[in-house]
């Protein structure tokens, strides 16, 4: 039997009006699929599980919960436990979890594991960022007390006997769901924070930063030892460049032919550099300066993604290409407005040197195709994840959120926020002549025949934020997002919801005016964004295409938990493809993904499905899901017009009528409705 997900149980998870109003479009859009097959039924729960927790897309995809795997959703994760006093343990019978390993971070799969870098209590480092980097000096004390009351204790602030783990390395058995960590604060004295992994001559590359400083990590999978590579500053040159502002990790890494690549901030600004041995630190050799790079990078704390610099790498033909955060306050446009990423390509000369071209950036001064950003009328995307698949490179989007939760909290402005919702993420691809097709996004002046999927930004959600991670696997490329609505569960809660409690909003105004230090009515902002946030489904999104054109809708809630905020990790093994999440809530989850070979775009529609024996309950009809998102064709416009006709309808493989079904379940969403009406969750 599979696990049974209920809604309604979790305190400021669709409850009151945002319940009625889920409910109020699961009627519409039945009403309007009288001859689809049977829906496939969506159901959450956030209580233990003695059960495997599957979520089922209903068009031939599964994801199954491995770790914690008797834990359901929505409740403490992580992948290992929390045993108090900084201490972690792994494989307990009846662990607890560890909420504060949110992320799976830096994750690559080899062989029967996936190994994982996870990033440790994301939200309370991005705070203290801003206090130590961007001046807000707030009260620790009052920090967590307001933001264990805008989330009713479900954000992750810290550990209760006040003790941090800290980032660790970690492997999992994806056959057995064994657990062996191997570098933490406990066991070697570490706190790691690995953005990215490779896989180069049968060794594992972490990149990011370990104790602070900026570095390389290579792990023997034959004896798991771990040991430091490549360090990009002394402790003393990272102290001086902390005291500049200078956002110093590495996050950049790819592989390019038979060279390590990487990208560094040093003492004399960002890098790129190559190794083709790079278990000696001496071999790894300057390939490209910030000179040589436009002086594109921004890397300061006060700059665009925190100073994110060199984003993103990866092979493409015989080419490097790079994506570069480019914003800073000196180029910002207006005040709610940073320049976008640039584009810039690599080519290695005969002598062993490189050749640098700006593709998207300074189209006057350095001879750029395309501005920054690539389409001018797109302005709120600060960086950009690259993957080659099926000839092209994709360019996936990446809107600044920093910016955007920074003046949320401590301005109670939201414009920079609404910006964003305004103009959700796109998806592009580039052939080898440097043309760019939209993939996914809005028609404009650039593109005013729309995308040639016919989704529009965001695939269709306005929440969707970044194109977070892409992975290739078996001929397909899967595609994972960044939701921004589940940061904003509380603007949810406070704004959409007819049944909250008058005693929590007043508790949540105390603390705005303590953090802004201002008191007063709400922003119009705030009633702009509670109108996005009423049209979103919490949750990461993940889609899949086998030809970049017609694509799969895999879940878009996050594989039924809504603390799952991003799909930030993907492990190829030799068992398949594995999912980790980013969930600043309850700690990061890793699911198994499963396709059935018949399963195409074309022939099964889209659904979140749970088997459950026909005396179990609480289930709810997920129409949101049941969307084909086989918008694909020949011809754009060809594209459009498939899109338009399958929103809010199905084919029946059966062909036979799914009208008895239809009338049930518009029956009893009515008395769910009924019944949730008449409950107030928040008392």
């Amino acid at each position: 039997m599979k696990q049974i997900i209920k809604l309604g149980t979790r305190t400021g998870i669709q409850s009151g009006k945002k319940l009625g109003n889920t409910l109020k479009k699961t009627l519409a859009s039945l009403s309007l699929s009288l001859a689809m097959a049977a829906c496939p039924v969506l159901a959450i729960h956030a209580e233990p599980a003695d059960k495997p927790v599957i979520y089922d897309s209903g068009n031939g995809y599964t994801a199954q919960k491995i770790s914690h795997p008797k834990t359901g959703v929505m409740q403490p994760d992580g992948v290992v436990d929390y045993t108090g006093n900084g201490t972690l343990a792994a494989n307990l019978e009846n662990g607890n979890g560890d909420r504060g390993q949110n992320y799976s971070w830096g994750s690559i799969g080899y062989g029967d594991y996936m190994y994982i870098g996870t990033c440790y209590g994301a939200w309370t480092t991005t705070l203290q960022f801003m206090k130590m980097n961007l001046g807000h000096n707030y009260d620790d004390e009052v920090m967590q007390k307001a933001l264990d009351t805008y989330y009713h204790g479900h954000m992750y602030t810290g550990e209760e006997d006040g003790v941090d783990a800290l980032g660790i390395l970690l492997k999992l058995n994806v056959k057995t769901g064994d657990v062996k960590i191997l570098m933490s604060k406990e066991l070697t004295n570490q706190n790691t924070i690995f953005r990215n992994a490779v896989v180069f001559k049968d060794k594992l590359y972490f990149c990011g930063a370990v104790n602070t400083i900026p570095c390389i990590y290579q792990v023997d999978p034959k004896t798991d030892e771990c040991k430091q590579v490549y360090a990009g500053m002394t402790l003393d040159e990272y102290m001086a460049a902390y005291k500049q502002g200078l956002s110093v990790g590495i996050r950049g890494m790819c592989v390019y032919e038979d060279k390590l690549i990487v990208s560094c901030i040093n003492t004399k600004g960002a890098v790129i550099c190559e190794s083709d041995n790079p278990t000696d630190q001496d071999s790894f050799q300057v390939i490209a300066t910030d000179k040589e790079l436009f002086g594109y990078p921004a890397y300061h704390y006060n700059d665009s993604i925190y100073g994110g610099s060199i984003f993103d790498m990866t092979q493409y033909g015989k080419s490097l290409y790079v994506s570069i955060c480019t914003g800073t306050p000196k180029n910002a446009p207006d005040k709610n407005t940073m320049q976008s990423f640039a584009l810039v390509r690599g080519d290695l000369q005969e002598d062993g040197t490189w050749k640098w071209a700006s593709v998207a950036g300074d189209m006057k001064k350095d001879g750029a195709k395309y501005t920054f950003g690539i389409d001018p009328e797109r302005t709120r995307s600060g960086a950009a994840n690259l993957i080659a698949f099926d000839g092209y490179l994709y360019i996936g989007e990446y809107n600044d959120e920093e910016i955007a939760v920074e003046r949320m909290l401590f301005d109670n402005d939201f414009t920079f926020m609404n910006l964003n919702f305004e103009q959700s993420i796109n998806l592009y691809r580039m052939d080898q002549d440097e043309n760019i097709e939209l993939v996914v996004g809005d028609a404009d002046k650039m593109f005013p025949q729309g995308s040639i999927s016919g989704l529009s930004s965001g695939f269709g959600n306005k929440e969707n934020q970044y194109v977070w991670k892409m992975v290739v696997h078996d001929g397909k490329l899967y595609v994972g997002t960044y939701d921004a609505s589940s940061f904003l569960l509380p603007l949810d809660e406070y704004m959409n919801d007819e049944n909250v409690s008058d005693k929590w909003k007043k508790k949540v105004d105390k603390y705005v005016a303590k953090l802004t230090g201002k008191k007063g009515a709400v922003p119009d902002s705030a009633y702009t964004c509670a109108e996005y946030l009423d049209q979103a489904v919490f949750g990461f999104d993940l889609y899949v295409t086998d030809d970049g054109a017609h694509f799969t809708k895999i879940t878009d809630n996050g594989f039924g938990d809504p603390y799952n905020h991003g799909c930030r990790a993907f492990g190829i093994t030799d068992d398949g493809l594995y999912v980790g999440t980013a969930n600043p809530f309850y700690g990061t989850q890793v699911w198994k993904l499963t396709a059935e070979e018949t399963a195409t775009a074309q022939n099964k529609p889209n659904g979140n499905s749970s088997e459950s024996n026909a005396s179990e309950s609480n289930t709810v009809s997920d129409a949101s899901q049941n969307t084909v998102l086989d918008t694909g064709s020949d011809t754009q416009s060809d594209a459009k017009a498939d899109a338009k006709a399958d929103i809010g309808a199905q084919s029946s493989d059966s062909g036979q009528s799914a009208i008895p079904f239809v009338g049930a379940a518009v029956l009893a969403a009515i008395l769910l409705f009924i019944l949730y009406k008449k409950r107030n969750v928040h008392k």
